[in-house]
């Protein structure tokens, strides 16, 4: 009878609920939505050399976007904070009295990522307005030759060779250009027709670009709407398939195949809204002048400017994509002569071995994180974020342009929302397919600053990678 009473005692028995945080975080790793392997994990006290709690700490695995904020740093660093992409407009002749330019206008690009209506009211002609507007007052009416479109600030190559081709199309794999605009993306644009089963109306927004066709087979739908768009890698020509309903408009976007086109065919309409011609088809420059274009016989027009940290800012809490690269050209092109990868990674190799880090620990292939082939381990990216907390001049504005738990602003804004986290938690999100990361500094209730890699990869879903990393940080915050 004592045994069956001891055995009935020690069978209703619970395990004692773990009492530290460090019990409380290593019980959740033992609940990871993937294979324990594919999990790295590495949590540090700020101004601690020994982590709080590890997982797989040394095993490199892929970073996604979390690799934006190598990029962004190092931008930061090395061109620092007053620094402004800038896009110039020249003349390469004399305007006569009738104001005819008899040459060109040149265009020489600056990598400047935010040609755009993003801070424009959402208007993507109006930030060509205040140009055509100066070249005006300046007595310009008509240009002979066209627009010059310089892009030799980079290099010719659009597309990282480890971006998934079958992706080309996505706004988020835009192609990459010295001269950029809208992000490289066109909207298509359906609109119901009047019964069902007559053709759709598809058109292009803000305008169709060059040498950019569109397929429609798109009906109207009595109600349900389903469009798709494709355009195949190197391709310029974009099907549009599906239904639309009757009195709807459906919005869906795709890449285009050749950025400086694109622009050109943007700032020529508003120029000639503006009251100038423009007489001729566009030329595009690829390779660098033997001199600088200040003793080549340009005189300089205007000149317009995006400040590097609202770049930067885009760049993190939105986790844009289009604007790490167009910064990691940018910054090898400042520092190295040229806006290549190769030059943008070893200036991020450079920045990272001034922190006191090893750079080898760091496999660094573009500047968002897109390819694959991006990989470090927990401990290697926590060394990063701690030595950037610690002992770098420029932590403070960076750490503005990271996203922030539950705020509007970002990526993180619908997550972390408890007393706990919310604006409490500074990070960046990553996601490529089956690989879900999360990167960053919590603020506990204690007032305690951790920063963390939570790394997950191995076929992870991301909502069940986000509700694994969230509640990881929340024990954190509530407990640290």
């Amino acid at each position: 009878m004592a045994a069956q009473v001891a055995h009935a005692a020690k069978k209703s028995a619970k395990p004692a609920p773990p009492q530290t945080l460090e019990q409380r975080l290593n019980a959740l790793l033992r609940k990871g939505p993937v294979r324990r392997s594919e999990i790295g994990v590495v949590v540090t006290r700020i101004g601690e050399a020994t982590p709080l709690v590890s997982l797989n700490p040394a095993r490199p695995l892929i970073l996604a976007s979390t690799t934006k904020l190598f990029t962004t740093a190092a931008a930061l660093d090395r061109l620092g904070p007053d620094y402004k992409f800038r896009t110039r407009l020249y003349r390469d002749a004399n305007i006569g009295e009738n104001g005819v330019l008899p040459g060109h206008l040149v265009v020489m690009g600056g990598g400047d990522p935010g040609i755009s209506g993003r801070w424009y009211d959402d208007d993507p002609l109006a930030v060509f307005r205040p140009w055509a507007a100066s070249l005006a007052k300046k007595g310009l009416r008509s240009v002979r030759d066209g627009l010059l479109l310089d892009v030799s600030f980079f290099d010719d190559v659009q597309s990282h060779p480890d971006w998934p081709s079958e992706q080309e199309q996505r706004w988020y794999q835009a192609p990459v250009s010295a001269l950029s605009y809208n992000d490289n993306i066109v909207l298509v644009r359906a609109s119901g027709g009047l019964r069902p089963g007559s053709p759709a109306l598809l058109g292009f927004d803000p305008l169709g670009p060059p040498l950019l066709n569109l397929i429609s087979n798109v009906v109207t739908a009595a109600q349900r709407t389903w469009v798709g768009v494709r355009r195949e890698a190197g391709s310029h020509t974009v099907v549009a398939a599906g239904r639309v309903g009757r009195n709807r408009t459906w919005v869906g976007d795709v890449t285009v195949p050749d950025p400086p086109l694109y622009f050109a065919a943007a700032l020529s309409q508003v120029l000639r809204e503006g009251g100038i011609r423009v007489d001729a088809p566009p030329t595009v420059k690829t390779e660098p002048a033997a001199v600088p274009p200040a003793f080549s016989g340009r005189v300089l027009l205007h000149t317009h400017e995006t400040p590097l940290l609202s770049a930067l800012t885009v760049c993190n809490k939105r986790s844009q994509s289009f604007f790490a690269e167009e910064i990691l050209k940018t910054l090898g092109a400042e520092k190295r002569g040229r806006g290549t990868w190769e030059n943008g990674r070893a200036e991020v190799a450079a920045f990272l071995s001034s922190l006191g880090l090893d750079a080898s620990r760091y496999q660094l292939v573009d500047g968002s994180g897109r390819a694959r082939t991006n990989r470090a381990s927990a401990a290697a990216y926590v060394d990063f974020l701690t030595a950037l907390a610690t002992r770098w001049k420029h932590f403070e504005a960076f750490k503005g342009t990271l996203a922030v738990a539950a705020e509007p602003d970002g990526t993180l804004r619908h997550r972390l929302q408890g007393d706990a986290t919310a604006g409490k938690v500074w990070a960046k999100t990553g996601y490529v397919d089956g690989v879900v990361t999360l990167c960053g500094y919590v603020q506990a209730q204690s007032g305690q600053t951790y920063a963390f890699s939570i790394l997950l990869n191995g076929g992870c879903e991301d909502s069940r990678g986000h509700a694994f990393q969230d509640r990881f940080v929340n024990e954190l915050a509530r407990f640290g």
